[in-house]
């Protein structure tokens, strides 16, 4: 087994953890916490879920992007980021630069600013649930055509 087995390994064994954690919290945690709980609530439970969470995502993000590029340095592979082909790279470092920032730039940015009360949890949990969809939905998108083109069906 050489090294670069053993990166894609580790590579997409973060990304399941990861990808996984945000499919199980956007398709189920929010819409159990929507259905179950009052609107002074829903905040309060998603903020616990969602931080225990967090902090598992950020070493998968973390992970997921030092064993990428690591595979592209032991391929060589850096001219495909001009190719049009390997579109599906480039998709791949959009969404980890996305949950990147989403993780370590705004996040944080935004639990300063608005403390540990939010005056209107029922639209900050409807808004967490469009951004998860959408951010979800280009995720698993951005998942399969990566496996198709690592598998040459782009060229």
């Amino acid at each position: 087994m050489n090294s670069l087995t053993i990166a894609r390994a580790i590579h997409i064994l973060s990304i399941v953890v990861w990808i996984g954690g945000v499919c199980f919290v956007t398709a189920i945690i929010l819409p159990a916490i929507k259905l179950q709980f009052s609107f002074a609530q829903q905040e309060s439970i998603f903020q616990l879920v969602e931080n225990r969470f967090a902090k598992l995502a950020k070493w998968m993000v973390v992970i997921a992007g030092i064993s990428g590029f690591y595979m592209v340095y032991l391929l060589d592979a850096w001219d495909r980021f001009f190719s049009l082909q390997f579109f599906w790279m480039h998709a791949m470092v959009l969404v980890w630069l996305i949950f990147m920032l989403a993780l370590f730039v705004v996040e944080p940015l935004l639990a300063k600013s608005h403390g540990a009360h939010n005056s209107n949890p029922e639209q900050s949990l409807k808004l967490t649930l469009r951004l998860h969809i959408v951010l979800l939905t280009f995720s698993l998108l951005t998942v399969f055509v990566s496996v198709l083109g690592a598998h040459g069906a782009f060229y």
